[in-house]
């Protein structure tokens, strides 16, 4: 009798194990194939940066987020981890109420039937707040070539999982925070006929078509724009953009130019070197002068750029710190004191973006090397080569007043495709937050989980298969064998 309870309390052990070993297989299996995940927090590590989470606190109501990919695809993991993120930064600085939705083609085909009838393709975002809409696509969210776009592909194969560039952050805030204003889309207009760089020329090192697309991507519409034969400038300008203008300016459209500030524009202007084209004097009565000098600095890469590093407290160059901004020939700019320009509360407001150090300077022969210090006739530092004006810029949100926007900036080439290929400094980020600036879109790039953060996307699908084997099946089955072995010794 005893010897049968020890079989049946043997027996029952065994079945025991092996019902928790299928128990933990259905687990597993049930979790990869909801591709469940559980994320610790380590220290103060955030999922978005504090420029989003500024974007997420101006932002009210309630905002739905479609996200419309399989969950198998290798980007799904970074992408619902943003829009957890997003989420819970909303909710801790009191912003809008964001809904997120999961959406697998594979499984939910009626919601994915009706994505598809509104123009959103698999692999997007689909936000939504009242009857607006913008779709954000997976290609959107990495840079061009990068290598996640070929894991992308090769995923279903079982191919290894690679490094990449994800800036599905800054993409997303930008989304979010053009679901509050009042336009669909921000139109960039740029103006041709003087010699303007293209925003179509694709020239490896002096084309602007990288930044093009990086306007693009950030949910910009560009068009170029021709002066003559107009009576005014288009009423659905967000930004005009003078990129270098290397001829005059014909008086009747500098006259357009004014009464284009004067209505509440935005006007950004990459200022040609020792060029002068008509826009000093528009640009003198918003508060910046342009000198003939140009930046100078024993802060340099090889004796010409001037690298850039101190910069003014200002929406613009608020993520910018830490990083530098180099410029190979920039204007010097300076900040106008004239009483006549305006007084009162029409007195535009300046803010000198960006500067050199104390022992930069205003060089008047740039030309020759190497470059000294004139004290006699040359402009002493620290020299500003970047600069704002802002007209109307505390007036309530609620109330009917578009604040005029002004911005300089002592160069053109320093956004050319050349110049940003290495992407080894934040060019890139003061052109872009100038624009989002200029349009009332007040996002930026800083860096976090997305930016320009480099993420790992995780296992390929085979080696997720591998990994669940060796935890589920493997591992425990070489415990319990030795289990077994010594057991049976221990017997003998």
């Amino acid at each position: 009798m005893q010897a049968t309870g020890r079989r049946a309390l043997r027996a029952s052990s065994f079945l025991a194990i092996g019902l928790g070993a299928v128990l933990a297989l259905l687990v597993i299996a049930l979790a990869y194939r909801l591709n469940l995940t559980w994320e610790v927090s380590v220290g103060k590590v955030r999922l978005v940066s504090e420029r989003t989470r500024d974007v997420l606190a101006d932002t009210q109501g309630s905002i739905k987020i479609s996200c419309f990919m399989d969950r198998r695809h290798p980007m799904f993991r970074p992408v619902s981890r943003l829009l957890r993120g997003l989420r819970q930064a909303s909710r801790s600085v009191a912003g809008a109420e964001i809904a997120v939705e999961y959406v697998d083609p594979r499984w939910d085909l009626t919601r994915a039937g009706q994505l598809a009838a509104w123009g959103v393709p698999e692999n997007a975002l689909l936000f939504e707040r009242q009857r607006r809409r913008i779709v954000v696509t997976l290609d959107e969210m990495l840079t061009q070539g990068s290598p996640l776009r070929a894991q992308a592909e090769s995923g279903a194969r079982g191919e290894s999982a690679a490094l990449g560039v994800f800036r599905g952050e800054m993409v997303c805030a930008a989304a979010i925070s053009r679901l509050t204003l009042p336009y669909e889309r921000s139109v960039v207009y740029w103006l041709q006929g003087h010699g303007e760089a293209r925003f179509d020329d694709y020239d490896e090192l002096r084309g602007f078509s990288d930044i093009a697309r990086e306007l693009r991507r950030d949910g910009f519409e560009l068009r170029e724009l021709a002066l003559p034969g107009l009576s005014q400038i288009p009423a659905d300008c967000h930004v005009l953009v003078v990129a270098g203008a290397r001829h005059a300016l014909a008086a009747e459209e500098q006259n357009l130019l004014a009464a284009f500030l004067q209505r509440g524009g935005r006007l950004l202007v990459l200022v040609a070197p020792h060029v002068t084209t008509g826009l000093e004097k528009v640009l003198e009565k918003w508060g910046i002068r342009l000198t003939p000098f140009i930046a100078a600095s024993a802060k340099t890469l090889s004796g010409q750029e001037v690298v850039i590093t101190s910069f003014a407290d200002h929406v613009v160059t608020r993520n910018l710190n830490n990083a530098s901004v180099v410029f190979g020939y920039a204007t010097c700019l300076e900040a106008v004191t004239d009483p006549m320009v305006a007084v009162g509360a029409d007195r535009p407001k300046v803010t000198l973006l960006a500067q050199t150090d104390a022992e930069g300077w205003g060089e008047s022969q740039p030309d020759v090397f190497p470059r000294h210090f004139d004290r006699q006739s040359e402009l002493q530092g620290p020299v500003a080569v970047a600069a704002v004006s802002e007209r109307g810029g505390n007036v309530a949100k609620d109330v009917a007043f578009k604040p005029t926007r002004v911005c300089v900036i002592g160069e053109a080439d320093f956004v050319m495709n050349g110049a940003l290929a290495t992407r080894a400094n934040a060019n890139r980020d003061l052109f872009m937050n100038a624009v989002a600036w200029l349009a009332g879109v007040e996002t930026g790039t800083a860096p976090s989980l997305g930016g320009d953060a480099t993420l790992v996307t995780g296992f390929a699908r085979r080696q997720w298969v591998v990994f669940m084997i060796w935890s589920a099946v493997a591992v425990p089955g070489c415990v319990f064998l030795l289990f077994s072995l010594v057991s049976l010794r221990m017997r003998r």
